[in-house]
């Protein structure tokens, strides 16, 4: 049972360009790798193309920021899912009576854009801590109350992969067996592992709730921050650069050039 996948959510606290470029510049790159992940659906000069960029493009800036071993621990972790898709994928096709070569065609381009989809936004979580996060929140607009539930969840994400993972290590180190063919004993190797984790994760709850009361959470309609956002030289020609490669890529595959092979 690995939940290496949530390892592109744990920020890393280093010094780096990339690390230092505003929180708006890297969700700009993010959402690009997304928008680009979702445009594209070929798998042949299209979408294998697109989602090899896609996905070594985030290895490169991540290489930058000393931060590509989680995003390959995440794309490790999602390798049972890849596969589902996959097999799913194939299925759907032999139900049509698709041939075989197209079945194979549709499951690899499914899978890879399904890889680059659940990728795209590992640079940003890996490189933005929560604090940026909940000011770029606050700089959108996002009402405090919500931006601090979403920031408190991206927080704690992480930490409950990581708990639930102590959990099934002291499960099977008292010798219970989580994995095998019979359904009743990992149904109760499930329940030994959530049980565990929920009374953990509500308690939890409760001394946020309480640390929060303590501190007057929301007495204050007009908050004020310590830091500001602020946009720098760097900032703007990373995000023009940005700006300009997402505009020459929808011109391009509104020419029809990007576009898979029939």
């Amino acid at each position: 049972m690995s939940f290496s996948i949530v390892a592109g959510l744990r920020y890393r606290s280093l010094d780096t360009a990339i690390h230092r470029l505003d929180p708006r510049v890297k969700l700009l790159i993010s959402a690009s790798f997304l928008i680009n992940a979702l445009l594209f659906n070929e798998y042949f000069c299209g979408m294998g193309t697109v989602a090899s960029i896609i996905v070594a493009s985030q290895l490169s800036l991540l290489s930058i920021a000393k931060s590509h071993r989680s995003l390959l621990t995440t794309m490790r972790g999602a390798i049972p899912l890849i596969a589902i898709v996959y097999v799913l994928n194939s299925l759907g096709g032999w139900a049509e009576g698709i041939p075989l070569e197209e079945q194979l065609y549709r499951a690899t381009a499914s899978s890879a854009r399904f890889l680059a989809f659940i990728t795209s936004f590992s640079l940003f979580f890996l490189t933005t801590s929560p604090d940026e996060f909940g000011l770029l929140l606050f700089k959108l607009r996002v009402p405090y109350t919500y931006a601090f539930v979403f920031v408190a969840a991206v927080r704690l994400a992480p930490i409950l992969a990581e708990e639930v993972q102590d959990i099934v290590d002291a499960q099977r180190s008292r010798g219970r067996e989580l994995e095998g063919r019979n359904p009743i004993r990992i149904l109760r190797g499930v329940v030994s592992i959530f049980t565990p984790l929920l009374i953990n994760s509500l308690r939890r709850a409760y001394e946020m709730a309480e640390a929060l009361e303590v501190k007057c959470f929301g007495a204050s309609q007009k908050r004020t921050s310590y830091r500001e956002l602020r946009m720098r030289r760097t900032d703007y020609a990373v995000m023009l650069v940005t700006i300009a490669f997402e505009v020459l890529v929808l011109y391009l595959r509104a020419l029809g050039v990007l576009n898979g092979l029939p």
